[in-house]
C-alpha cells in the first residue's frame, strides 16, 4: 500500500456523550490534545466536536418537527377551550338575569340581559368560525387543477385560527418592508403589572409610546409597534408592554466600545440603554421632570444631563444585585430596611427595557406580532377573558409610524375570503391563475394537504355550486349560463 504523504495523526480524548437531548457537549480539556513542541493553542489541529453541535433544547427540536396539521389541531383545541370559557360567561349572565327577575329588579335584569346577549353573540361567532368554506376553481384549466377552498373566519380577537392567519399575512408584509430599514432594532418597553385592565389603559400606553418615539425622532426613523398583554395566574395581574421594530439612524455600538457616564467607564451600548430607560421612566411620573426640548437653552440641556447622571448614580447605589464571576448575584450584607428601601426605589424609578439589533427578520416579525397568538395563556380563565375582551374592544394594538406610516398590517377587511390572494398563493397548472368562485361548502367537503393548503374533496366537481343552501334572496338571482347543473357527488378527475 502506498503511503500518503504529509499525514499526521492527532491523539484526542473521546468526547463525552450527552445524557439527554438538549445537553451541551462539554469541552475536551486542552491538556488532552497533543501538539508538537512549540506549537501554540491557535496552531493546534481543529476539531469538529464543538460546543454548539448539540446546543438545542427539546422544545426547539419538537417545535421544528410539527406539521401544519398538528399546528391546526392545537389551534382547534385552544379554540374549543376559549369557546367553553365564553359559554360559561354567557350562562353566568343568564343566571344573573333570572335571579334579578325573581327579585323584581327590572333595570338590573335588563343590564344583565344585554351582557348575556353580547356574550351569546361572541360564542356563536367563535363557534361558527371556519364552519363554511368558499370554493374556487381554475377557469383556465379546470380539468387539470383541483378546486381550492378558503375558510370563512370570524375575526374574533381571541380566535386562534383567525389570529394565526392574520399574523402570517402581517408577518409577510413586515418582512417585505425590511428593505426600507437601514439599521433595524427591536425595542421592548414595559411598565409594572396592574391588578385590573381597562380600555383606557391601552389608549394611555399608546400615548406614552408616541411621546417616546417623538422624543427620539432623530434616532428612531420609522417602524411598527404592537401592544402585548400577558396575565399572571399567580398574582392575578396584567402586564402590558410594547414591542417596537424600528429603523434607527446609526447602528448600535460594538460590545467592546466604552464611554464615560456619571464618573464611571461603561459600555456605550449600556449608556444608550440607560438613556432610553430614563426617558421612558419620566414619561410615567413627575419625579425627574420633563425632557429638554431640542431648541432649549444650553443651561436647560446641561441641567437635563445632570438629572440623567443623578438618576444613574442613584441607581448604582440602589442596585440589588452585583456582577460576580460572570453572573448577577444578590448583594450580601444588606439589612431588611435597606433592602426594602432599595426595592421601593427600583419599583418607582426603574423599568425593564430591552434593546437589540435585528439579525433575523422572521424572528423579529414574530416578536412584534406575538400579541395575535397570546390567547392560549388564559384561554381557560373566564375571569380573565371577560375583562380582556372588554378592554381591547375597538382598541388599536398595532401601529406603524415614521417611514412605515400608512402601511396596513391589521385591517380586518384584508383577511376575508374574498381576498383570495392572501390565502396560500395558489397556482394553477397552466400558470395563468384565473380563479373564479364556485360556492359555499361545509367543513366536511374540504380537506387539508400536508403543507397546510386546503382543497375541495375529490368527489366535488369543479362545476358544483356549493353544498350550503343559498338564501332565499340569492336564490332569485339568474343562473349563469356557463354553469351546468350536475350533481356534486360525481368523481372529480
Amino acid at each position: 500500500m502506498r503511503a500518503i504523504a504529509n499525514l499526521e495523526m492527532q491523539l484526542r480524548a473521546a468526547p463525552p456523550r450527552p445524557s439527554r437531548l438538549g445537553t451541551r457537549r462539554t469541552r475536551v480539556p486542552k491538556a488532552h490534545v497533543t501538539r508538537e513542541a512549540g506549537a501554540s493553542r491557535r496552531e493546534a489541529a481543529p476539531s469538529l466536536d464543538t460546543e454548539k453541535l448539540l446546543a438545542t433544547t427539546v422544545r426547539q427540536w419538537s417545535a421544528a418537527q410539527r406539521t401544519e396539521k398538528e399546528i391546526r389541531v392545537e389551534q382547534w383545541a385552544i379554540k374549543k377551550v376559549i369557546g367553553g370559557s365564553i359559554h360559561k360567561i354567557w350562562q353566568d349572565y343568564e343566571e344573573k338575569v333570572r335571579d334579578a327577575r325573581d327579585a323584581g329588579l327590572i333595570f338590573e335584569s335588563e343590564g344583565f340581559g344585554r351582557e348575556a346577549l353580547k356574550w351569546f353573540k361572541q360564542y356563536e361567532q367563535l363557534r361558527g368560525c371556519q364552519a363554511q368554506w368558499i370554493g374556487y376553481r381554475a377557469a383556465c384549466c379546470t380539468a387539470s387543477t383541483r378546486p381550492v377552498a378558503v375558510p370563512v373566519g370570524c375575526n374574533h380577537r381571541l380566535c386562534p385560527l383567525c389570529a394565526a392567519h392574520r399574523s402570517t399575512v402581517a408577518r409577510k408584509r413586515i418582512k417585505t418592508l425590511f428593505d426600507r430599514l437601514t439599521h433595524p432594532v427591536l425595542i421592548t418597553l414595559t411598565v409594572p403589572n396592574k391588578q385590573s385592565i381597562r380600555k383606557a389603559d391601552f389608549g394611555h400606553f399608546r400615548k406614552r409610546v408616541r411621546q417616546f418615539i417623538a422624543q427620539h425622532k432623530d434616532w428612531i426613523l420609522g417602524g411598527v409597534y404592537s401592544l402585548e398583554t400577558t396575565y399572571n395566574r399567580t398574582e392575578k395581574s396584567w402586564h402590558i408592554h410594547v414591542h417596537v421594530l424600528a429603523d434607527v439612524s446609526a447602528a448600535l455600538p460594538a460590545k467592546t466600545e466604552k464611554t464615560l457616564l456619571a464618573g464611571q467607564k461603561v459600555y456605550a451600548f449600556t449608556a444608550i440603554k440607560l438613556k432610553l430607560e430614563f426617558d421612558w421612566v419620566r414619561l410615567w411620573g413627575k419625579d425627574w421632570g420633563k425632557k429638554a426640548k431640542k431648541d432649549a437653552s444650553a443651561m436647560r440641556r446641561e441641567g437635563d444631563t445632570f438629572t440623567f447622571e443623578e438618576w444613574v448614580r442613584t441607581g448604582r447605589t440602589s442596585r440589588l444585585k452585583e456582577f460576580v464571576c460572570g453572573k448577577y448575584r444578590p448583594i450580601e450584607g444588606l439589612s431588611a430596611d435597606e433592602m426594602r428601601a432599595r426595592t421601593e426605589w427600583n419599583m418607582r424609578n426603574r423599568r425593564v427595557i430591552d434593546v437589540r439589533p435585528v439579525t433575523d427578520r422572521d424572528g423579529a416579525a414574530r416578536e412584534v406580532l406575538k400579541y395575535l397568538t397570546k390567547a392560549a395563556a388564559f384561554a381557560d380563565l373566564p375571569e380573565a377573558i371577560e375583562p380582556f375582551m372588554n378592554a381591547v374592544k375597538g382598541a388599536r394594538l398595532i401601529q406603524t409610524f415614521g417611514s412605515w406610516y400608512g402601511v396596513s398590517l391589521d385591517t380586518a377587511a384584508d383577511f376575508d375570503p374574498e381576498h383570495f390572494e392572501d390565502w396560500g398563493e395558489m397556482k394553477c397548472a397552466c400558470g395563468k391563475n384565473s380563479w373564479e368562485r364556485m360556492g359555499v361548502f361545509f367543513r366536511s367537503d374540504v380537506e387539508m394537504r400536508a403543507d397546510g393548503r386546503w382543497f375541495l374533496k375529490r368527489h366535488i366537481q369543479p362545476n358544483c355550486r356549493g353544498t350550503v343552501p343559498r338564501p332565499t334572496i340569492r336564490a332569485l338571482e339568474p343562473e349563469p349560463e356557463e354553469m351546468e347543473e350536475e350533481p356534486c357527488p360525481m368523481q372529480w378527475r
